[in-house]
């Protein structure tokens, strides 16, 4: 009797052992895909929807429109500020028009004969007043009547010289850099406008929509979670026992749940931290079962949904 109950132990402590050695090269976890979450870029309202939760999309394909009203007018101001730069600067290359040219020497003309007329007049009043023949007020007034038609005189010298000679470099240089900033200021807005027609970046499976047409979101607000369409990957619990044996680029052999064959998966991340209580506060009993997440690329499995269950075979 006691040679069987000794048999039977020893059968029922091989077969743990057996188990938890069988345990310690397996992994489980789940099929995953890269969540691509898109966000409103302003704040607006929902105009339109084109998609719904589950809808397959491809890259490039509109899935929502916010209010355009607002992005519209500030692209319309842009491009009458850049307009208006650019006739500014063409003006200062193109020059002066003949016409101009020509009525700012008449006005040179004109100006430089009341100046001489004002001239002549001051000296007679300076030998009357010196003969006593005016007052002192009437000389002043020939004076001020001179020196003032000798400074407009004087300015329209400098009008006519300045149209004659044309812009200076340096106000054609800040012409120019007045035209490239309202050009970036267009490119700017319109990029901004776009950003209000969300897109597809990838082809993928609509996950989550939460809103509604009609509802106003503001800028940051996460619109659409999208589930990429490319090569899944398996996440799973990497024993700590496994680390050494394992290494990134490692191919493994994954199988699915419904599937009675396995399928190819390489080892492309391995978490550097445990997903539970951190190593140092543990014992080293305790720390054989801390748990490292594991991504692994499935090749050929675009068609496996997510969230299946998937066991690793360790090597």
């Amino acid at each position: 009797m006691k040679t069987f109950r000794l048999c039977m132990l020893i059968v029922i402590f091989t077969t743990l052992s057996a188990c938890r050695t069988e345990d310690g090269h397996r992994a489980m976890g789940n099929i995953e895909r890269d969540r691509i979450s898109l966000s409103a870029s302003a704040s607006e309202q929902i105009t339109l929807i084109h998609v719904t939760e589950g809808q397959m999309v491809y890259q490039g394909e509109p899935l929502l429109q916010l209010d355009l009203r607002s992005a519209n007018a500030l692209v319309a101001q842009r491009n009458a500020e850049l307009k208006q730069a650019q006739a500014a600067l063409k003006a200062l290359i193109s020059g002066t028009r003949p016409e101009q040219l020509s009525a700012a020497l008449a006005a040179l003309k004109a100006s430089q004969a009341a100046n001489q007329e004002a001239e002549l007049k001051y000296q007679r009043a300076s030998k009357l007043f010196k003969s006593k023949v005016v007052g002192k007020a009437d000389f002043d007034t020939a004076k001020a009547n001179r020196d003032s038609a000798k400074a407009k005189a004087q300015q329209a010298h400098d009008q006519w010289l300045e149209l004659k000679n044309g812009a200076r470099e340096e106000d054609i240089a800040q012409a120019s850099a007045k035209v490239q900033a309202a050009q970036a200021a267009l490119v700017w807005q319109e990029k901004a406008r776009q950003d209000l027609t969300i897109k597809a970046p990838t082809d993928g499976i609509i996950d989550t929509l939460p809103w509604h047409q009609g509802d106003r979101v503001v800028a940051g607000t996460q619109l659409i979670s999208l589930l990429s369409a490319h090569q899944p990957y398996a996440r799973v619990y990497l024993p700590a026992s496994a680390l050494t044996h394992l290494n990134i680029g490692d191919t493994v052999a994954v199988f699915v749940d419904g599937f009675d064959s396995s399928l190819q998966g390489r080892v492309r991340n391995i978490r550097s931290q445990p997903a539970y209580t951190p190593f140092y506060a543990l014992n080293e009993r305790d720390r054989a079962r801390l748990m490292y997440l594991t991504d692994i690329d499935l090749l050929n499995a675009e068609a496996l949904p997510t969230g299946l269950a998937v066991e690793v075979h360790l090597p």
